[in-house]
């Protein structure tokens, strides 16, 4: 049975059934019962013979039929033997209410790992557990609420075309609440607490088989299984359906209380960031913002790009827009001269046709004006996002004929609009059609821009995720940190570039070297057991003559004894100019597998933090995109007659990294190339300092061998 069926239970046992229904053991009852649940509903209580008018039982073995699902609303000690119960009677759901589980601590951790063992008990592990220490999950279409949350009662379910799914119970609730008032319907509305079996990734996964599922809104403070979630993506794309998130735990201080609010540590903000940009699923700030852009996403058709056209009878408004799409990254470019021709008869003529377009207070005396304009551009091809303001509307403004029009547009040219007003009738007047409104125009263009993010996503996505296998990560491993000379093999065997460079253990080898290597050379000493040599004076830079050379070869071996670290010779190697320093790293994440990092490099990397993640593997667009959104990108354009850097160089190396570390199955843990010299105009970047760790193989009994 997939995690889908079993979330249209055909009967409900309530463990802990209450006759109140005001206690959480007594919710699910009364929501089942009032709610179109048309299943069997068995509470077990061994002290009532009847609950809320329902025959009681006083376990669940006593039961006259196998429930399909059980809640659990027990104390924490009592739910082991409830699992067992479970797994006895042949149930395949389990939604555990209780807590005093890993949010307490690592006894609770093995308390709940327990539960989830017990469970696999099952006939071909057929017994999947919500929670525990989790409100409950709702499949509001078929009735069958096996969910506590007071919010039910407050607002009415009514099914829809969105799914709900939260690590926190509270945070369901809210959002439940939120789209219920603005009278979106709700199918599912999953809270998936400690998750100690299913996660949110796996439920989001779940909810998109559903094909009436159209908007899916997700929070989570740990963003686990990562494949799960691309997998939903995948799905989710090739359906037309958006995913939204809020991923808490930004900051440090965030992360600890997720942490202790979860029962989990929290995943680096910033690889749970690159995720979701990767997948095409838009990171909102908090709830407010899931509930304020369901509408848009809902409504509106995904973006052929990210152009705007902003459109009011407001110069403020105008201004206002222009300043929100450049904040947001969306282009306000000038019409073309076929534009501009339409846009001339549409508009009075003291009206200066340019992008954003004031309509002016013309629009009072000429209402015919609006839809002109829209005329203009439905057929220019000058739009792939329209935002409209309507500031302040009053007498002489037909708003419900400015709104049928907006809908037609978008509807008929496939372009998405939103409106900003600051009227309630006036939005009204807009949402009636079908059209999101927003209370600023700062909103509204950062909906589109987000719109426009969440379909370029799609298109950016790697065409080879879809094959990528999970690769074991450092945390159950031994790892063996290679020397500087056996990094920069591995590196130059994987197809990227190094330093040309060469070993000397004798001063023969030294004076072989000279000859070999163009000059100036840099001179490193090698020693395994350090992976920074800078700050014990173990670099040296314009090596040019025989003397120097082995001045540094005598003192490099002095200063390693002193250290009484392995010698492992000096390292000679050709020395490059460079106007960057940037660093590229990668390492296998116990979450999201390979991970590629790119950034300023040098000294100072982790000081200055300007650092973009992604995750293995990504297209070069992909790869450039990140580059991009470094602090220190724009310095690489071409500059008062310096040539631009080669940006398309980095990012063949950030995707060539990614699909090595890939194919190495997990015998290479982490990459650290530090620094890459990158130089203005066509010459190649280098990669002149490694550390490379890898797996150490499993040590071999002498039995067998």
């Amino acid at each position: 049975m997939s995690l889908l069926q079993a979330l249209t239970p055909r009967s409900v046992a309530i463990l802990g059934a209450s006759d109140n229904p005001i206690k959480a053991g007594g919710r699910p009852i009364d929501y089942l019962r009032r709610h179109g649940f048309a299943g069997r509903i068995l509470p077990v209580n061994p002290k009532r013979a009847e609950v809320q008018g329902l025959a009681a039982y006083p376990s669940l073995r006593a039961l006259p039929e196998a429930p399909d699902a059980v809640v659990i609303s027990l104390p924490g000690e009592d739910v082991a033997a409830a699992i067992d119960d479970c797994v006895a009677v042949g149930a395949r759901l389990a939604v555990i209410y209780s807590s005093g589980f890993a949010e307490l601590g690592e006894e609770g951790r093995q308390q709940q790992a327990d539960l989830v063992a017990r469970a696999r008990r099952a006939p071909n592990g057929g017994l999947r557990l919500f929670g525990p220490n989790c409100q409950g999950v709702a499949h509001f279409a078929t009735g069958a609420i096996l969910n506590f949350s007071t919010m039910i009662n407050e607002n009415a379910p009514a099914d829809g075309p969105v799914a709900i799914v939260s690590q926190s119970g509270a945070g369901a609730a809210i959002l439940y609440g939120g789209l219920r008032r603005a009278g979106i319907g709700v199918r599912y509305m999953l809270s998936t607490g400690n998750e100690a079996d299913v996660c949110a990734a796996e439920a989001v996964r779940a909810v998109v088989e559903d094909e009436g599922i159209r908007l899916v809104v997700l929070y989570i403070e740990t963003l686990r299984q990562g494949a799960w979630l691309a997998e939903a993506v995948r799905l989710a794309h090739a359906r037309g359906v958006t995913i939204l998130a809020v991923k808490a735990g930004r900051t440090r201080a965030g992360q600890a209380t997720a942490s202790s609010h979860t029962g989990a540590l929290a995943a680096e903000d910033a690889l749970a960031d690159a995720f979701l940009r990767q997948h095409g699923i838009p990171r909102l700030a908090d709830f407010r913002e899931l509930i304020d852009y369901a509408p848009l996403f809902l409504s509106q058709p995904a973006p052929r790009g990210r152009r705007v056209v902003s459109i009011s009878n407001s110069g403020a408004t105008c201004v206002l827009s222009a300043d929100a799409a450049e904040e947001y990254g969306l282009a306000l470019e000038p019409f073309d001269a076929a534009t501009l021709d339409g846009l001339s008869r549409a508009l009075p003529p003291y009206v200066t046709a340019r992008n954003p377009i004031d309509m002016t207070t013309a629009l009072l005396g000429r209402p015919q004006t609006f839809g002109d304009t829209l005329q203009a551009l439905s057929g220019s091809g000058a739009a792939d996002l329209v935002h409209v303001g309507f500031p302040i509307g009053g007498e002489g403004y037909d708003f419900a004929d400015f709104a049928g029009q907006a809908s037609r547009f978008a509807r008929d040219t496939g372009v998405p609009i939103a409106v900003s007003v600051n009227q309630d009738w006036v939005a009204r007047a807009f949402q009636d059609q079908g059209v999101p409104t927003f209370w600023s125009e700062r909103a509204a263009m950062r909906g589109l821009a987000l719109l426009a993010e969440q379909a370029g996503g799609r298109q950016a996505r790697a065409p080879s995720a879809e094959a990528s296998a999970p690769v074991p990560a450092s945390r159950s491993l031994t790892l063996v940190t290679l020397d500087e000379p056996s990094s920069l093999s591995e590196l130059a065997r994987a197809g990227l570039p190094v330093m040309r460079h060469l070993v000397c253990r004798s001063e023969d080898e030294v004076r072989a070297a000279l000859e070999s290597l163009p000059r100036p050379l840099v001179a490193k000493g090698v020693s395994a057991d350090l992976s920074h040599k800078s700050e014990h004076g173990l670099v040296r830079l314009n090596i040019r003559e025989a003397g120097q050379a082995l001045a540094a070869f005598a003192d490099f071996a002095a200063t390693l004894g002193r250290l009484g670290v392995a010698d492992g010779g000096l390292l000679l190697g050709a020395q490059h100019k460079a106007d960057f320093e940037l660093a590229l790293g990668a390492h296998v994440d116990a979450e999201f597998g390979v991970v590629v990092m790119v950034g300023q490099g040098g000294v100072l990397v982790e000081a200055l933090r300007d650092v973009q993640f992604l995750v293995a593997p990504f297209s070069a667009q992909q790869a450039l995109d990140a580059i991009a959104r470094l602090a220190i990108a724009p310095a690489f354009a071409a500059v008062r007659g310096m040539p631009a850097v080669e940006r398309q160089a980095v990012a063949s190396m950030m995707v060539r990294l990614g699909n090595w570390m890939l194919a190495q199955g997990g015998r290479v843990q982490s990459v650290d190339a530090n620094p890459v010299l990158v130089a203005r105009g066509a010459q190649a970047p280098v990669i002149v300092d490694a550390v490379v760790a890898v797996a150490a193989a499993p040590a071999v009994s002498p039995e067998a061998a």
